[in-house]
């Protein structure tokens, strides 16, 4: 749980890691991927116009798109398509501790998916390349601090959030 002493601050330092094995020759920072429920738009009857209402469970398409600075490097390792791809990103959360000092808290987001798209960059003397790859995730598990705040598995109908399964309650009916 995080405590009501800490104020988030920044991100001090991150590392991202294929299979588990650390990643050289990345960009410097990821954007991590929008996470949106399907929705349907319900009208009627003593409803004031229109809702669109989440489905709870069903998520549209997410993608994390890596960047890297040159092709010599991990990016090349998520390009066959026969194998899942399984990202780790790492991160030391640096928070200030109302009750003096600072602390440091961890990050922690695993993601599994196949290649979606690949982009081979630019070739500019002195420059990086900026490749990329992008990865249609079909499993997010993000921890702060080693408990776990959100978890999504659209193969295996998993969704928790702060450990909650909200599945649950659709799974005894089904």
């Amino acid at each position: 749980m995080i405590s009501n002493n800490y104020v988030p601050e920044k991100v001090n330092d991150a590392n991202a890691y294929l299979d588990g094995v650390k990643m050289i020759g990345v960009g410097a920072s990821f954007d991590l991927p929008e996470i949106n429920m399907k929705t349907s738009t319900i009208s009627g009857l003593g409803i004031s116009g229109e809702i669109d209402s989440p489905v709870i469970g069903q998520f549209e398409s997410m993608e994390q798109e890596i960047q890297f600075n040159t092709l010599y490097s991990s990016a090349v390792d998520m390009l066959n398509p026969l194998k899942t791809v399984n990202l780790t990103f790492r991160a030391a959360q640096q928070v200030y501790d109302k009750t003096g000092g600072y602390a440091f808290k961890g990050l922690r987001v695993v993601m599994e998916g196949r290649v979606k798209k690949f982009k081979p960059g630019k070739i500019e003397k002195g420059e990086g390349m900026e490749a990329t790859v992008t990865i249609e995730l079909t499993s997010i598990l993000v921890e702060v601090d080693g408990s776990e705040v959100l978890a999504i598995d659209k193969l295996n109908n998993v969704y928790r959030v702060n450990g909650e399964d909200v599945m649950a309650g659709i799974a005894d009916l089904t």
